[in-house]
């Protein structure tokens, strides 16, 4: 019975409608212009019988809502808290902001993959400080200059930017070295020298980095590196600060490492008797005052007599040179 009322009214609505449309053609003003009492008495008469089907339809809307809310997949917006709301709206929209009272996190250097452009070589003593002397009188500084000489020629021909400390034989102060080093915005730090132990059967390569030490031997190594730094000691509050809080220390560390393996892996198959004496720290002047990456390379031994004569040959000073390039290489290569 309703639904035969109902559909009544809508065919009565529709005939009324095609009405409009034609006396709209022919020209007449519209109808609720002519009579709008008249439409406003005719509204008022038929809203119960329309608001039955509206009615229906949005009760039936309502419950299937109410149902798909409260299935297991949903979850009210009521139910949740409201911080809870906030942070998934924040998460919508995007990142949400840095809260300054959370603690940092700790940044990986692998975030900010840097290349190695200009590369500072050190060629260890010089002029009237010739380092350590083998009893075959091959001096230091002759042996690290010229592995200098041979590792910027590599280095150039492979892409690389060099800077030299010293280009011949000089005596440079440590405090210039550092800071032609650290004007020269160098991007990585070598410095090259030749070891001397107490036990002369024993021969071995090993790379520094800065830090400090336990060892007594290395304090006395370093000491006597450290002796024509050039700094007072109004210098050395400072120097000191730098050895313990340098936050260069873990990539020099990096460099070290990669360094000490390519040097002992290539010089090995040419001197099967080389030693590993592996990365170690020590507080030498120029790793110290460089604001780099900064390594110190000790690429023989002058107290073993037959290393002695085999560093006096340009062919094993070449495979040295050879040896830190491949460092410094496989180094910039893992950014």
């Amino acid at each position: 019975m309703r639904v035969a009322r109902i559909e009544r009214v809508k065919r009565r609505l529709l005939k009324e409608a095609v009405a409009d449309n034609l006396e709209t053609m022919r020209g007449l003003p519209p109808r609720n212009v002519r009579g709008p009492r008249r439409m406003l008495r005719l509204w008022l008469r038929r809203a119960p019988i329309l608001l039955i089907p509206i009615t229906l339809a949005g009760s039936t809307w309502f419950v299937a809502s109410s149902n798909a809310v409260s299935s297991p997949a949903v979850v009210r917006a009521s139910a949740i808290p409201l911080g809870q709301r906030a942070q998934s709206a924040r998460r919508a929209v995007g990142p949400a902001t840095l809260d300054p009272s959370s603690p940092l996190p700790a940044l990986d250097s692998s975030v900010f993959p840097l290349s190695v452009r200009r590369v500072v070589l050190d060629a260890g003593h010089g002029g009237t400080d010739p380092g350590t002397v083998s009893a075959s009188l091959v001096s230091e500084k002759d042996i690290t200059l010229d592995i200098q000489q041979r590792l910027g020629a590599l280095l150039a021909a492979g892409g690389f930017e060099v800077v030299k400390t010293r280009a011949d034989d000089r005596l440079i102060p440590l405090r210039d070295r550092a800071k032609l080093a650290n004007t020269s915005s160098g991007d990585i730090f070598v410095s090259i020298h030749v070891n001397s132990i107490r036990n002369p059967e024993r021969h071995g390569v090993e790379t520094y980095y800065l830090g400090a030490t336990s060892d007594p031997s290395l304090t006395t190594l370093a000491a006597a590196e450290n002796r024509a730094s050039g700094y007072s000691l109004t210098d050395m509050r400072a120097l000191l600060d730098r050895v313990y809080a340098d936050a260069r220390r873990d990539e020099s560390h990096r460099l070290a490492t990669v360094m000490q393996d390519q040097l002992f892996g290539n010089l090995k198959n040419i001197d099967p008797g080389l030693m590993n004496w592996g990365v170690k720290r020590a507080p030498f002047i120029v790793l110290v005052a460089t604001e780099m990456p900064a390594v110190l390379a000790e690429v023989g031994c002058l107290s073993n007599e037959k290393e002695a004569a085999m560093l006096r040959k340009p062919e094993y000073r070449q495979e040295i040179a050879r040896a830190l390039f491949s460092g410094i290489r496989a180094y910039a290569n893992k950014g």
